[in-house]
């Protein structure tokens, strides 16, 4: 692992980023939005990748996208079908360095039946990692930009399976919903200007007719103990300091990082940035390898 300067020595520094129909100009083939987001991953050199929206670019396959994408950041790649309501084959992958002695034990979700119902709207990965004497479980997370039932369905769907498993683990990722935290800036004059198709899966009408946000996400995965690692750190820990909205429709922080309990406080530092190349900025999340040692684990339930 790195011995990046942090609180407690060796640090795990977690990104997460949608590339924006992975980066590639739909009619022209272009991947200069693409370079974009490689050069700022690449600047932060992070030992885990959370990617959304990774597709094919014209006249290959998403696994061509995609290896061509860890070979950029010499990092191993994870592959999950593509969202459950994708029209586009955006994928939610996983990308590893093991260069730094991490280890892929497990990679998920297993293949879902045809006609088992929508599948799960994220990738995942277990990690062995130098000091932990534990197994890490990280989540790139997609979840269907459409509806607020089918956003809520997944983030339930994923909280149980976090729960059920007792595991230590980061889910990050697009939830295409608001935090609480962020409630102060999700004001009706705020809301009313965003555009109309983000209203149904982001808001709901209140009793006075104006609209308000919809934390249901949110709540589901602190229902069973996610903690929203950048809310809780204290603003001189924030790179910007002040929470702000990551991406172009404004509002709040519709991408976000979760930690089950304890990860927050392995939590160090969070930035955020536009990197130019997506709809959405980039998020990193610094985290305190010995205090997650010191995190132990749930026994599985049944």
């Amino acid at each position: 692992m790195s011995n990046d300067t942090s609180p407690g020595g060796a640090v795990l520094r977690v990104a997460s980023a949608n590339f924006d129909h992975g980066g590639i100009d739909p009619g022209t083939g272009d991947d200069f939005r693409w370079h974009k987001t490689i050069d700022t991953l690449a600047a932060w050199s992070p030992h885990v990748v959370l990617c959304q929206e990774i597709t094919a670019r014209p006249g290959t396959g998403p696994k061509e996208h995609l290896w061509a994408t860890a070979n950029a950041l010499d990092m191993m790649p994870l592959l999950a079908p593509p969202g459950p309501v994708s029209v586009t084959g955006n994928h939610p992958a996983i990308l590893v360095d093991t260069r730094s002695g991490l280890l892929i034990l497990d990679e998920g979700p297993a293949a879902y039946p045809a006609g088992a119902g929508p599948a799960p709207a994220w990738c995942e990965a277990l990690l062995e990692i130098p000091g932990l004497p534990h197994p890490l479980r990280v989540y790139s997370v997609h979840l269907p930009a459409r509806s607020a039932v089918d956003q809520l369905s997944q983030a339930q769907r994923i909280a149980s399976r976090i729960a059920q498993n007792g595991e230590i683990s980061v889910a990050g990722g697009d939830w295409n919903n608001f935090p609480r935290a962020d409630a102060g800036m999700l004001t009706s004059a705020v809301l009313e200007a965003m555009p109309p198709h983000l209203r149904l899966p982001r808001m709901r009408r209140q009793a006075d007719g104006t609209w308000g946000p919809n934390f249901d996400v949110h709540d589901a995965l602190t229902a069973i103990g996610l903690t929203d690692l950048a809310a809780s750190l204290p603003p001189g820990h924030r790179e910007p300091s002040a929470l702000t909205a990551t991406g172009i429709n404004g509002g709040a922080r519709v991408d976000r990082i979760y930690g089950t309990e304890g990860i927050s406080n392995a939590a160090g530092r969070y930035e955020q940035l536009d990197t130019g190349g997506s709809d959405h900025h980039a998020l990193l999340i610094t985290l305190d390898i010995p205090a997650i040692a010191r995190i132990v684990p749930r026994e599985a339930a049944r």
